[in-house]
């Protein structure tokens, strides 16, 4: 049973509330109507393609073992083992940082020269590896080339809508030009 006081308390509140719905005019009332349903029906939706949205599929990537250039031990993320590369794993063919051409003929298979992206044959998939490429960018990229003709330096990649200094600084490192 409850005490007198609670019952006292939710007739009170009962009241207030049939008070307050009656001072609604006709079309707040209706459009109050039209609110709950749309919840409900809302509701509803979601918990159905919920349930109907079937088995989660999971995809399974080969752990990263090398850190991107230019990490460093303030870097949150940064562990020691980035530091224990041998020099056989380290890269001997790959240009320094101020080489932009390398000469060299080829197709998309062979976009990359020592883990380095030609941009002028590099495919959507490639280019999306690099850190801050998406597939917006990566499709305005290869539409650039397209339509304007081939990359000539690297900072041509700035006249692509989307990248700037601080992206081309960024993917500078992943990315050689042939000549």
């Amino acid at each position: 049973m409850q005490p007198l006081r609670t019952l006292r308390t939710e007739k009170r509140v009962e009241r207030e509330v049939r008070r307050m719905v009656n001072e609604l005019s006709k079309q707040q009332r209706k459009v109050l109507i039209v609110l709950v349903i749309a919840i409900l029906l809302g509701t509803g939706r979601l918990g159905f393609s919920a349930i109907s949205r079937g088995a989660v599929e999971v995809h399974l990537v080969k752990p990263v073992t090398v850190a991107w250039p230019g990490t460093t031990p303030d870097e949150p993320g940064f562990s020691s083992e980035m530091l224990t590369l041998s020099t056989a794993e380290q890269e001997p063919d790959k240009p320094k940082a101020d080489q932009e051409a390398v000469p060299s003929t080829g197709s998309a298979a062979e976009a990359t020269l020592a883990g380095r992206l030609d941009p002028n044959i590099a495919t959507s998939e490639q280019l999306q590896t690099l850190p801050g490429i998406g597939p917006v960018l990566a499709a305005r990229i290869i539409d650039y080339r397209e339509t304007v003709g081939k990359f000539v330096i690297l900072e041509d990649l700035l006249a692509v809508k989307g990248i700037g200094e601080k992206t081309l600084a960024k993917i500078r490192p992943y990315l050689y030009i042939k000549e």
